[in-house]
């Protein structure tokens, strides 16, 4: 069977994918796979503007809104038509989703068109935080063999919506795509995808694949959340509701939703729990790694990080007018008086540069490579405390960092009692981690 693939946006050519409009006469139900890209729907209502140029927004024309309303009232009953028929919608998204149009009319100067609304969806199901890059991941084979065949990147991830995970960044786990059950086929949010060639014969075949590729999905999604029995029956069969078979139906679409929202509470749960393994880092990484988890770790508490100089101090940072510069070290044995040393340069040069003495903060990982069980030895040893004590250093391990931070994370301490602890402690901080175990 030839699927009638149809899409609003100009991202695909329309000698492949068919083109049509969300404000025309354009059938949705006409089409076996949909596709909406919100900014092209966006541009269709600034088209209904006059009066725009560089210097002004224009105005929407008299009797838009009237055009505006009835139309997306229309669209979304056709949608839910689609979607209870199996259809599957994919959608280019885009930032922001509420657009604000100017009217000449003083009752409503503004018209405010939420894009998400458009297509069957509520907005405060979703938050977007800006965010930009290519660094994707798909779980599922299924969705791995549809986006290889486009240019994939993403300016947003989802700090809040419904539905599963689709695609997420490699490294966090962030979803910036997200499949949503909707009636008895699905809505996919998608990154933005694109076509990417060296020549027209590549774009086409590039087309050619790309229409392919929605096919196969589509099929596959209908599979997959296949709501009926895989018997063969005639359309107009399909239509005709025995007994209490519609209650069914809609019992089996609830169970399908709440799949959704068990499933999008895993994903939930496993990104959580990536930033126990991030914690992790502060007890047995290095150089630049250790030194970044630090300085997320210090953020968090609520220090301000000053912009340091390169091949200078590993790390400034802020409270009110204190400021400290922090020397960071990840070893194979314990710390020494030339790290000490180290630091009190970085802390001369500050003060030489700001006029200002800084708290100097010497924080290393010792022993790195052991378990923890293992690390018995001093980290600082006492050849070096006379020296740190006579310069006014606090000396503190990454493990002693990581339970003020989890101690503060519960609320058992206080950013107030951090600070003082740091800012008052020379030589060795006196505080034992209780939270972490091995």
């Amino acid at each position: 069977m030839d699927l009638k693939t149809a899409a609003i946006g100009d991202t695909f050519h329309k000698d492949y994918i068919t083109r049509i409009s969300y404000f025309s006469d354009d059938y949705f139900l006409d089409c076996d796979i949909l596709i909406i890209d919100l900014g092209e729907v966006a541009a269709e209502i600034e088209n209904m503007c006059v009066g725009q140029d560089e210097t002004q927004p224009g105005y929407l024309m008299e009797g838009a809104e009237k055009i505006i309303r009835l139309k997306v009232e229309e669209r979304r009953g056709q949608l839910t038509q689609y979607f209870n028929g199996g259809g599957n919608l994919f959608v280019q998204m885009t930032q922001p989703t509420v657009v604000t149009f100017h009217q000449d009319d003083d009752k409503n100067p503004v018209l405010n068109v939420d894009l998400l609304y458009l297509i069957g969806l509520e907005s405060s199901d979703f938050v977007l935080d800006p965010k930009r890059g290519d660094n994707l991941s798909f779980g599922d084979e299924v969705l791995v063999s549809f986006f290889q065949e486009f240019s994939c990147r993403y300016e947003f991830i989802y700090k809040k919506y419904k539905g599963v995970i689709a695609a997420k960044i490699r490294s966090t786990g962030a979803p910036v795509s997200v499949i949503i059950s909707k009636g008895r086929g699905n809505i996919l949010l998608l990154p933005l995808i694109g076509i990417q060639a060296d020549d027209y014969d590549e774009f086409e075949y590039r087309n050619s694949m790309a229409l392919k590729a929605f096919k196969k999905l589509d099929q596959e999604l209908k599979t997959r959340y296949k709501p009926v029995p895989d018997i063969s029956v005639p359309d107009w069969c399909s239509a005709v509701f025995l007994s209490n078979e519609n209650a069914q139906l809609n019992k089996l679409n609830k169970l399908f939703e709440d799949r959704d929202s068990i499933q999008r509470k895993i994903e939930e749960q496993q990104v959580y729990l990536t930033r126990y393994t991030d914690l992790k880092e502060l007890l047995f990484e290095s150089s630049t790694n250790l030194e970044n988890r630090v300085q997320a770790v210090l953020t968090e508490l609520g220090y301000q990080i000053l912009e340091t100089e390169e091949r200078r101090d590993d790390l400034i940072i802020q409270h009110k007018e204190d400021v400290a510069v922090i020397e960071i070290k990840g070893l194979k044995g314990s710390a020494a008086e030339s790290n000490a040393s180290q630091l009190m340069k970085w802390v001369t040069t500050y003060h030489h540069d700001k006029g200002k003495s800084p708290k100097g903060i010497l924080i290393v990982n010792p022993y790195k490579d052991k378990p923890l069980k293992e690390r018995t030895d001093q980290a600082f040893p006492s050849q070096m405390l006379p020296y740190c004590e006579k310069m006014e250093l606090t000396l503190l391990t990454t493990t002693q960092l990581l339970g003020l931070y989890l101690d503060f994370k519960n609320g058992e301490i206080s950013f107030k009692k951090i600070h003082s602890l740091l800012w008052n402690s020379v030589g060795r901080v006196e505080y034992k981690p209780t939270k972490i175990s091995d």
